[in-house]
């Protein structure tokens, strides 16, 4: 369960804007020849480059050399290439970590069988994997760039993907098409004889009978038809101008297609003509699945499910909860598979689960904090489920869902590193990762837990402790291969930890908790913080002076290891989310307000110990809060928050400036070794570095 969770719903729908704008962070610029990601170009690359543009190659053996997009390798971009080449690829403020293989939210998958399987998503992300999902790698060509919300795979070899492109000069969006026919390796648009139809439109899914006949569906009411594996499209008529947002198709004749305030049409001649039905529901259907002509389901917003067992003659409608559903699957009459939303009260992602054929619906726990967006079944133990922020759930018994990304797409809330090249992140529903080679390669550890982890300390690449929900305490003596339960002696919620060797350690939290081993967590005991306001963030300087802050504005002080704590004045009511000690004088303490309408930002900074604690004014706009902050001097620190926003001073803070981060999402966590080398974590699994303190 997060400790802090908002809902930033992108449903698939006519609303493109707010899906393309959810993960922006993943269009940032790349180094013009860095072919593979290496952050270097090599001989080689310039040679690829230069048969891509004789055309002997394909654009997808070095998209990074499509400098500006165009879809094409021009001179201007080669000499780019050999001057990166030369003189080293240009240094970037924070560059993106993880999550891997991708990032951008994820909106289609289509699998053919347990092995073979495709996902698509933001900014012309096409995955393939040839393991189950084992491995993931890219088969986007450098001439897509639009974002793809629908994917169909009937054989090994052909497939077509669906989405919206918007014209960088016009700014007017037009739906797309492209279809491969060798498994990936190239992609081809299509889209004759409906150039016009797809002007203004977004096409939001697509569906094949066999390799001939097909159909795409999307915004203003948009169906298109092809008889000829997609050389050819011809508009249908729907009858309405209602958002289309999904197909579902049983032969070459019949096709139901769902969308917004309970929208069902169907054919029954090849969409020569489409039907109204009577959906028995006012509320947008998302998702639509036929096992047969005659059975299929249709799901939608706020939980809603409706059946039919005639062919759509008559739908029942049924609620399955409060979330909006948006894909449905099946591997044969009795099995299948929704997912939707993230439950409000969970914080976890939707996955319900039938064995009788949807006469019943039992939840799955996804242990993902983001929002589920479709899903491919392939029998009754193979399942896979896509979603936003690059997530990627797979299962292999029907019942227990795990992660395929490398790292996590949890959101991360806290991050430890105690050497340049070895680091942990922790988060959402017990995710814990790890790296050696500093942040180059996440990986996924094993907690043994559920429970949504906050914090995370380090002394050295070995030992490190965790500290989260309900008391959850972890710790490892083996660089993260083994995760242990320590007992807090607590059930509030844990926030900040901190060690200052391999002995001595506190932790704060919910209700004023603060406890305190001197064991390296084999006991704890508390200590009376003389507050009940939730205790956020913590450090020490040596094993004597500590600070910690909270709610309330409240910040506390001790300099007898916590035997005594004394409140200081902060000036302020705002909640307190982090606070870093460079010395026993210069510390700063971050926080605000996550308000909607009236969002604030507080930092405040002393120079003697805390007996006075002053403003200091961090970005222009004042107002976006603070979650994370840290410092390697009294006058270098960086402070981190909302909507993806990095502040560095130099000056102790007397000024502080915005760093680019090429994020949208929240930070939570911030960590550096030294003045150039440091990594920020955030939702979504978000992990950025960088090498020159952020300039």
């Amino acid at each position: 369960m997060s400790r802090r969770f908002a809902l930033a719903v992108a449903l698939k729908c006519g609303i493109v804007v707010a899906v393309v704008l959810a993960d922006a962070r993943w269009a940032a610029a790349q180094c013009v020849g860095d072919c593979d990601g290496s952050n270097a170009v090599t001989v080689n690359e310039i040679i690829t480059m230069v048969n891509v543009s004789l055309g002997t190659e394909a654009g997808s053996a070095c998209p990074s050399g499509d400098g500006n997009g165009d879809g094409v390798i021009e001179i201007n971009e080669i000499i780019s290439a050999v001057n990166n080449l030369l003189n080293g690829c240009p240094a970037v403020p924070w560059s993106l970590q993880a999550p891997s293989p991708t990032g951008n939210d994820v909106f289609g998958v289509s699998f053919i069988d347990s092995s073979q399987g495709w996902t698509v998503g933001g900014f012309g992300d096409i995955l393939h994997t040839a393991d189950g999902g084992q491995t993931w790698t890219y088969q986007t060509p450098a001439t897509i760039t639009a974002d793809l919300f629908g994917v169909q795979f009937v054989d090994a070899r052909n497939g077509w993907v669906a989405g919206a492109a918007t014209d960088a000069a016009t700014g007017v969006q037009r739906g797309v098409i492209y279809h491969t026919s060798d498994g990936g390796q190239t992609w081809g648009q299509q889209g004759a004889g409906i150039e016009a139809t797809v002007v203004g439109v977004a096409l939001n899914a697509v569906a094949f009978a066999d390799t001939l006949n097909g159909w795409v569906i999307g915004t203003s009411g948009a169906i298109a038809h092809t008889t000829d594996g997609g050389a050819t499209w011809s508009a249908q008529a729907s009858g309405t101008d209602k958002s289309l947002n999904a197909v579902a198709v049983t032969d070459a004749q019949n096709a139901w297609v769902v969308g917004d305030t309970g929208t069902i049409l169907h054919t029954a001649d090849g969409g020569a003509s489409w039907a109204p039905q009577t959906s028995d529901t006012p509320n947008s259907l998302f998702g639509v699945f036929f096992l047969t002509a005659q059975r299929g389901f249709a799901i939608g917003d706020i939980g809603t499910l409706v059946r039919t067992t005639d062919g759509g003659g008559t739908w029942t409608a049924s609620s399955s909860g409060p979330n909006a559903l948006f894909a449905i699957g099946f591997a044969d009459g009795q099995n299948g598979w929704i997912v939707g939303d993230v439950d409000t009260t969970s914080g976890m992602a939707t996955i319900l689960h039938t064995t009788d054929g949807g006469q019943t619906w039992t939840p799955q726990d996804s242990d993902n904090s983001n929002q589920l967006n479709g899903v491919a079944v392939v029998n009754a133990q193979n399942a896979w489920a896509v979603g936003n922020g690059g997530t990627l759930l797979h299962t292999a018994d029907g019942a227990n869902w795990a992660s395929q990304s490398s790292s996590t797409t949890n959101s991360v809330y806290g991050v430890a590193f105690p050497s340049p090249t070895d680091g942990y992140a922790v988060g959402d529903f017990g995710a814990i990762a790890r790296t050696a080679d500093g942040g180059n390669t996440w990986s996924s550890q094993t907690s043994g837990t559920t429970m949504g982890l906050f914090a995370v300390s380090s002394v050295d690449p070995q030992l490190a402790w965790v500290a989260g929900e309900s008391g959850t305490l972890l710790a490892t003596g083996d660089g993260g291969a083994t995760w242990h339960p320590q007992v807090s002696t607590t059930t509030s919620s844990l926030f900040g930890i901190e060690f200052v060797d391999a002995a001595s350690g506190w932790v704060v939290g919910a209700d004023g908790t603060i406890i305190h081993t001197s064991d390296s967590g084999t006991t704890w005991h508390g200590q009376q913080s003389g507050t009940i306001q939730t205790l956020s963030g913590l450090t020490f300087v040596g094993s004597g002076s500590g600070w910690a802050v909270g709610d309330g504005g409240t910040i506390l002080h001790t300099i007898d290891g916590g035997a005594t704590w004394v409140p200081q004045t902060s000036g302020t009511q705002e909640s307190l989310y982090a606070v870093s000690c460079a010395d026993q004088n210069n510390c700063w303490a971050v926080g605000g307000t996550q308000d909607a309408t009236n969002p604030t930002q507080v930092i405040l900074h002393t120079t003697n110990g805390g007996g006075t604690w002053t403003p200091q004014i961090g970005d222009q706009s004042n107002t976006v809060p603070l979650f994370g902050v840290t410092n390697t001097s009294a006058q270098t620190a960086w402070a981190v928050g909302d909507l993806g926003v990095i502040l560095g001073t130099t000056d102790g803070g007397a000024t502080w400036v915005f760093q680019e981060s090429g994020e949208i999402d929240a930070f939570n966590a911030v960590a550096f070794v030294d003045a150039l080398h440091g990594w920020a974590a955030g939702d979504q699994g978000i992990i950025v570095a960088t090498t020159t303190g952020g300039h």
